[in-house]
């Protein structure tokens, strides 16, 4: 995969989006940019280059150096097969931090078997970074029809959390808090409300952004003044049934990924550099695009409405 320049530099024109957040909530010290390496639903067990795929993120990432990395869940089962694409993730030398998806816990493992095999120590946590706060939350918890509900323990810990820091904070969490009714967290409203208490009850701005993944989509959705940012998958969009069914791979590859053909695979690595600038109350995602391996939904007569695309947009957002 040698085309790291025609993946960052693909898309030129940021789209900028103005969050009218007081600035004066935010003074600090530290005026040092944060740069944040994220990478979304690699898939190892459905993908079958699953492993060239984080190579290829964690190359760029070893020589640009940002300051933590984040996976956004839906990473890698604790097969022992796995185990040299998980050593490539623990090669960084900076932090690295988990977050559970949905489909972490197939093929029978439970949340702790693949919580010890990732060296993660709790399902929702947070920490601090160059003045910025960090909450992760896990939404895997049956919620009907789907598996997508934070628990009533996990919202009171949330509260606290917020309630114990004045830091401009950014949640992530691998389903999306804002799409309760379309397979993001089913009680996102709720949390949506703690979060929304919580800025209001210190009279300024606190929870500046939410990151998920989970959708398999690009896009940025700001609700009340927070960002609800969406980071697309690396490797595809799912359809999740036969309709668009392709075979595209050789039968040993087909034989072995038989959940391959349900899906639109992109040809190069999706992923992002997310860089926050305190000075300028800016968050910048970097954009990344490529192609699908024919055929593409539009190929396979898909009417997507503007919804699956192979692309990272690079944007501004104002905080």
């Amino acid at each position: 995969m040698e085309r790291r320049k025609f993946l960052k530099n693909t898309i030129q024109t940021g789209i900028a989006l103005s969050i009218p957040l007081p600035l004066s909530a935010f003074q600090s010290n530290n005026h040092k940019k944060l740069r944040i390496g994220l990478v979304a639903d690699v898939h190892q067990d459905t993908i079958h280059d699953g492993y060239e795929r984080l190579k290829y993120f964690m190359d760029d990432m070893n020589e640009r150096q940002p300051d933590f990395l984040i996976q956004l869940g839906d990473f890698a089962l604790p097969h022992k097969y796995n185990e040299p694409f998980l050593d490539i993730w623990n090669s960084y030398k900076h932090p690295t931090y988990h977050v559970l998806g949905n489909h972490d816990m197939d093929d029978g493992f439970t949340k702790e078997e693949t919580m010890a095999w990732w060296r993660m120590k709790e399902r929702y946590y947070s920490f601090d970074s160059n003045g910025f706060h960090f909450v992760v939350l896990d939404g895997n918890k049956k919620g009907a029809p789907w598996i997508g509900y934070i628990d009533e323990e996990q919202q009171e810990w949330l509260k606290q959390d917020l309630a114990g820091t004045k830091s401009p904070t950014i949640i992530v969490c691998h389903q999306s808090l804002e799409r309760e009714h379309d397979w993001g967290v089913t009680n996102g409203d709720q949390i949506r409300s703690i979060i929304e208490q919580a800025n209001m009850d210190d009279n300024k701005a606190k929870v500046i952004a939410c990151l998920s993944g989970h959708h398999h989509e690009d896009y940025v959705r700001v609700i009340n003044n927070i960002a609800y940012i969406q980071i697309n998958s690396m490797s595809y969009k799912s359809l999740g049934d036969g309709k668009y069914s392709n075979i595209r791979f050789p039968k040993h590859i087909e034989h072995a990924h038989p959940i391959l053909k349900l899906t639109f695979p992109y040809r190069d690595p999706l992923y992002t550099m997310l860089t926050i600038d305190p000075e300028g109350h800016t968050i910048h995602i970097e954009g990344c695009s490529t192609v699908y391996i024919s055929p593409s939904p539009k190929e396979a007569g898909l009417d997507d409405e503007g919804k699956i695309t192979s692309t990272i947009t690079e944007r501004n957002i104002k905080y």
